[in-house]
């Protein structure tokens, strides 16, 4: 017998692009999973927009198992996921964000992964492309060469063990280690991180099995006042580490820092203080400062 997935289905202010989510489920050749949708949006206008597409789905994929969640009040990104594990029934919690997609093997893979190394919790590489679906950027972890703790550490603080999609954790141990802290911006940063420090078995399944979506022109935390500040936390939660790197490593989670908060205003056209992080991450260092251009180009 296949153990159960919950794929857990945080949504937000999003309908049409939503359906494209769930459909995606629908195609995978993994069968024996169940869909925890949560409405974040606590508007019944947008409850009525989502409570349509739930009846659209159900209608047209009868035999899959959906649990639509309503909450009464906007709880943010984070405790919206902890909702939805804590109502899951599977051996293996995933995460979809109701704006990307699950290519059709993805939980095949990520699962047949999972039994095979008897992991705890994994990651896989991820793709991201713009809304008209041109391709944005490739976020491969290659430099993985060790899955001791001391070493996911360091990678995680240099590189992001991240992106939710990627994620596939078994729901024990992310009970046991608190699910997602109630943080809007990095929560799956700092979730990997609990993961990672409390020992837990790791792995890392290489290839892209979903597509994951960045929106020009979208406001929000992740391109706003709340992207900055998110950043800026992260920075000093990564500072109490230091002392476990080296000057080249720091150096690197220096200059991406000043280029993570450059890029952001950049987006706001806050042409000054872009330029003024830019700088910054420049004079850092220049090599660190152009490869990581050259990743995000």
């Amino acid at each position: 017998m296949q153990p159960l997935v919950s794929v857990i289905v945080a949504t937000y202010k999003r309908a049409e692009i939503l359906l494209r989510a769930l459909s995606s489920l629908a195609t995978q050749t993994y069968k024996n999973f169940e869909i925890i949708l949560v409405d974040d949006n606590a508007n019944t206008d947008w409850n009525s927009r989502v409570s349509g597409v739930v009846e659209k789905f159900k209608s047209d994929y009868p035999e899959i198992t959906l649990n639509y969640l309503v909450n009464e009040t906007n709880q943010g990104s984070a405790k919206t996921r902890n909702i939805g594990i804590n109502a899951s029934s599977g051996e293996f919690i995933t995460f979809l964000d109701d704006d990307d997609i699950y290519l059709p093997e993805n939980l095949e893979n990520q699962v047949k992964n999972m039994l095979t190394t008897n992991a705890d919790f994994g990651i896989t590489d991820l793709e991201i492309f713009y809304d008209d679906d041109t391709f944005c950027e490739k976020r491969t972890r290659n430099f993985i060469k060790s899955t001791e703790k001391e070493d996911l550490i360091k990678y995680h603080l240099m590189y992001h063990l991240a992106g939710t999609d990627t994620m596939i954790f078994k729901k024990d141990y992310l009970l046991k280690i608190g699910g997602f802290d109630p943080i809007d911006v990095g929560d799956e940063f700092y979730l990997m991180f609990k993961a990672i420090e409390n020992g837990g078995k790791f792995t890392y399944l290489k290839g892209c099995f979903v597509k994951a979506y960045v929106h020009k022109g979208e406001g929000g935390l992740s391109s706003g006042d709340g992207k900055i500040d998110g950043e800026n936390r992260l920075h000093e939660f990564k500072k109490r580490y230091f002392d476990h790197l080296s000057k080249s490593e720091i150096k690197y989670i220096v200059t991406r820092h000043y280029s993570v908060i450059a890029f952001a205003e950049l987006r706001r056209k806050h042409l000054i203080s872009f330029f003024v992080n830019a700088l910054k991450a420049f004079f850092t260092s220049p090599v660190n400062c152009l490869k990581i251009l050259k990743e995000h180009s």
